[in-house]
């Protein structure tokens, strides 16, 4: 049987990248972390560094294996969360997890909302991208989960599905933003921010400039809406974005037109495979459909 601090060990090596970092941080002499290590790799049979000196590199199994020592460790501190929150009577009501474009915008203002309305209301907020929405959604780590439209639908529940319009974001005095709406062709030759192409958004606005005859200069990317909004508002391009974050980047201080495009930001809200919506989930779903259809066409 493997030791819980044989796995701790090799835990703290892959952090720490080093024996001795993993040996300070256990708080232990590194020849017993190194004897950790090796108890380790005898019980499961894997090779899971190699040794150079006095330096050590994970291999291909350390990595495999290590996603299912996090896993198990998530859980753990999970259920050690929990114990903690119900004897301090803090228990969560709700745990959340949402991709980025939501988390940082709709869903405080939703949860605020809710609150006022369930003074008891209280959640656990984890921001992450789509995949990991889905897992630990599916791992029932979370109770509800908001991101994008997801196909993994042998492994979780989709309550909720809705489509709303792109909007047009640009610093304060852009001359595009005296429009009433924005199109393709006010983007021409364009600097534009946009969003890396291993997301849903980049790859829509990749495929339809790639359409264009004179597209926009696709300057700088990211992953994240709200680093997008920050890089416009600093003047370093124009972008389009979901309409959470264009409500946000207004405030900020930049400027926001409709985007007249076949482009929709395309959202789901899901939930544990089999398992009923608590009442505290069902009630945030609702405040979150009440903000998406401030913004419906």
């Amino acid at each position: 049987m493997l030791s819980q601090r044989s796995l701790e060990a090799f835990r703290a090596v892959m952090r720490t990248g080093t024996v001795s970092g993993a040996a300070e941080e256990l708080l232990i002499s590194q020849p017993a972390a190194s004897r950790l290590i090796r108890e380790l790799e005898e019980k499961t049979g894997l090779r899971l560094f190699t040794r150079h000196g006095g330096r050590v590199a994970a291999t291909h199994e350390a990595h495999e294996f290590w996603v299912e020592v996090e896993r198990s460790f998530t859980g753990l501190r999970h259920i050690e969360r929990a114990a903690q929150q119900i004897r301090s009577g803090q228990r969560a009501t709700i745990t959340i997890a949402a991709a980025p474009a939501l988390a940082y915008t709709a869903l405080p203002e939703a949860v605020a909302r809710l609150q006022q309305r369930r003074p008891g209301f209280r959640a656990e907020f984890l921001s992450m991208t789509t995949l990991p929405v889905v897992r630990q959604v599916a791992l029932r780590q979370c109770q509800i989960g908001f991101g994008v439209l997801t196909q993994h639908k042998l492994e979780i529940d989709v309550v909720k599905t809705g489509s709303l319009a792109y909007r047009f974001i640009a610093e304060a005095g852009h001359p595009l933003g005296d429009l009433d709406e924005v199109c393709s062709e006010d983007l021409a030759g364009l600097d534009f921010v946009g969003f890396v192409d291993s997301t849903m958004t980049g790859r829509l606005f990749d495929l339809h400039f790639a359409r264009m005859r004179k597209p926009p200069v696709v300057r700088l990317r990211s992953y994240l809406s709200n680093v997008i909004s920050a890089l416009v508002i600093r003047g370093l391009g124009v972008g389009i974005v979901d309409p959470f974050t264009a409500e946000v980047h207004v405030r900020l201080g930049g400027v926001s037109r409709p985007w007249r495009g076949e482009e929709r930001f395309d959202y789901s809200v899901i939930k544990p495979l089999g398992e009923k919506l608590s009442s505290e989930c069902e009630g945030l779903v609702a405040v979150f459909e009440e903000l998406a259809d401030l913004h419906r066409d």
